[in-house]
């Protein structure tokens, strides 16, 4: 008889089927892994993930195939993985866009994060708030000119419920402003808008928008990040300026469908970890404006718990909803 056969015979005879998969996990994986980009190829998830699977392969010995299932607000991709097999041959890499936002603004949403067990978190990558060549003067007195004039001001987002509306509305929910915002179908538009003044300012990651400020085509007057940016060192912090809750970062991570493994998903987390450390690796994320992770379940799993909680408590008081 087939040794694997064998065993697993034995382990239902004893009882101990539930945790068939658990002794097997040794032998994972024995195929091709497919990795799951709910965007569109050739964006920055994207390029992320094709970094990430290219060292992720040879540590596990098989070879990690990206998958791109754009569409819905990522909920397309993000529905296929989590309604896979718990088996480690259906991943998910997407940010906080999915894990997050789109279960605390969507009622209609056929999963949430319990549909999902966190592996690493990959990336972290710092928001921006960036303004017009002709909006000038400090965070303080920008918003000082705002509260003065609210109708006089809008801001621009790549959608309703996007991380850029909801950042603008997590700074001026401070000051109970509510400003007119308006949404553009995606980020080229809005940049194109903002450089010619039409709006004076937007929300959006630090790598998307920095290559616009050092060519001094947009500006960026303020980062999420603690501290400043070794990348940008002129650029000031909200909390520098006065703003401890606006504080965060985006990032990009891996899961698993709910229900696989212990000894898959740490499999796979080492394979992350190990890829961290690659200098290849590190130089190519760090190429696109982010900073790597790489860190363990646990650690990734509180991430997301943390941003549930800091985003709930935009979302529910403006009751902001998609549906």
């Amino acid at each position: 008889m087939n040794t694997k056969i064998l065993r697993r015979a034995l382990l239902q005879a004893t009882g101990l089927a539930p945790f068939a998969a658990m002794a097997q996990a040794p032998d994972y994986p024995d195929r091709p892994v497919r990795i799951v980009v709910p965007y569109s190829a050739g964006g920055g998830t994207d390029v992320t993930a094709r970094a990430a699977a290219q060292r992720m392969s040879p540590d596990l010995g098989q070879p990690v195939i990206i998958e791109n299932r754009a569409g819905a607000n990522t909920a397309i991709g993000a529905e296929n993985v989590a309604r896979s097999r718990p088996d480690g041959y259906s991943l998910l890499i997407s940010g906080s866009t999915t894990f997050v936002l789109l279960p605390l603004l969507s009622r209609q949403l056929s999963f949430g994060p319990a549909d999902f067990t966190p592996v690493s978190q990959l990336t972290q990558l710092p928001m921006a708030m960036v303004v017009s060549p002709s909006v000038e003067g400090s965070l303080p007195e920008i918003i000082g000119r705002v509260q003065r004039a609210p109708s006089e001001f809008i801001y621009a987002h790549t959608g309703m419920g996007s991380a850029g509306h909801l950042m603008g509305e997590r700074l001026f929910m401070n000051h109970a402003l509510h400003l007119n915002s308006v949404p553009y179908r995606g980020f080229s538009q809005t940049l194109v808008d903002l450089m010619s003044g039409r709006v004076p300012m937007t929300f959006e990651s630090v790598p998307a928008v920095m290559p616009f400020h050092r060519e001094g085509k947009v500006r960026i007057a303020a980062v999420s990040s603690p501290q400043r940016l070794p990348n940008l060192p002129e650029v000031p912090t909200f909390v520098e300026m006065g703003y401890p809750g606006m504080a965060f970062f985006g990032w990009f991570g891996l899961a698993a469908p709910a229900g696989t493994p212990e000894a898959i998903v740490r499999r796979l987390a080492d394979a992350v970890a190990r890829a961290s450390r690659d200098p290849g690796y590190r130089a190519a994320i760090e190429a696109t404006g982010q900073q790597v992770v790489g860190n363990s379940p646990d650690e990734f799993a509180a991430v997301i718990k943390t941003d549930i909680a800091q985003w709930r408590a935009v979302v529910e008081p403006l009751n902001i909803r998609l549906d």
